[in-house]
């Protein structure tokens, strides 16, 4: 019977890993192609596509915006994903510990389609949180204006994945060595010095893992803001840029694009893989 099993999950490992390089490979040979609606008559042009790339302003700003938006996630989804979990950790009640984890939880449950439609919502210069900011006399917000749009999807973006972050960190805790808080304890050490010295620095792992999902939401940040605001400049990321480009059907462009996401993406995926083959598997 385990024999069946483990046959099994080889042949579907081995079918689902033949899929995903194929296509990769087949992305990889469409990039050194002129493959587009321009040019029926498909060629092999080497790493033009990938020339164009860089000197494409469009495609450099959608990069480092991208990695902005990458950066900005990894820092405040974490210090908020710890702030959060470290409360959490406090409560005494499995009830109201559950409530409140299912609270934070709930954003990264929702679509990102519909996420985005909500928050479009209150980011209506009329009707959302304006009203509030009128009722109280502050001033109006453009929030999905200019340069302000950027930042109000990041806004949006580290809300939905905090408390994903929270999770992570809050399963870390728990795995914490208990004697050592409880020796912490009977030395005299209150909440925060028990929190800060022993229950965090013991949970490192949190924070790599975080960083690692993090940044991949990040680099593939597509649903959120074209939902939001469709083919807009001062939110388009990368991913969005291979979109339009494949949609205008520009595929030789859309594919070396492609496979700039799939170089970042294999950079945090491969070392954190073998740090998790280390750990877990080999015992090390």
């Amino acid at each position: 019977m385990e024999l069946r099993y483990y046959v099994l999950f080889v042949l579907l490992t081995s079918i689902f890993t033949l899929l995903l390089y194929y296509g990769i490979l087949w992305n990889l040979v469409v990039s050194l192609t002129n493959y587009s609606l321009l040019n029926p008559r498909i060629e092999i042009v080497g790493f033009r596509s990938f020339n164009e790339l860089v000197v494409d302003e469009e495609f450099r700003d959608s990069f480092f915006r991208t990695l902005i938006w990458a950066g900005i996630l990894v820092i405040s989804g974490n210090i908020l994903g710890v702030t959060i979990a470290s409360l959490i950790f406090q409560v005494e009640s499995p009830r109201v510990r559950n409530f409140f984890t299912t609270i934070f939880m709930y954003p990264i449950a929702l679509s990102m389609v519909v996420v985005a439609i909500a928050w479009r919502w209150l980011f209506d210069h009329v009707k959302g949180v304006n009203v509030l900011l009128d009722l109280v006399g502050l001033p109006k917000v453009a929030w999905l204006q200019g340069d302000n749009a950027f930042w109000s999807l990041v806004f949006v973006s580290v809300w939905v994945y905090a408390g994903f972050v929270a999770m992570l960190y809050l399963a870390m805790f728990y795995n914490v060595d208990k004697t050592l808080i409880e020796s912490a304890i009977v030395d005299g050490a209150n909440t925060l010095q028990i929190m800060t010295r022993i229950v965090i620095p013991n949970s490192k792992q949190g924070f790599i893992v975080s960083t690692v999902f993090l940044t991949l939401f990040a680099i593939q940040m597509f649903d959120l803001p074209y939902s939001m605001l469709f083919y807009n400049p001062f939110t388009e990321t990368i991913v969005i840029y291979i979109h339009k480009k494949f949609v205008a059907q520009y595929f030789y462009v859309a594919s070396a694009a492609a496979i700039v996401v799939i170089v970042i993406s294999a950079f945090l995926v491969i070392p954190y893989a073998m740090l998790g083959i280390k750990r877990w598997v080999l015992k090390r």
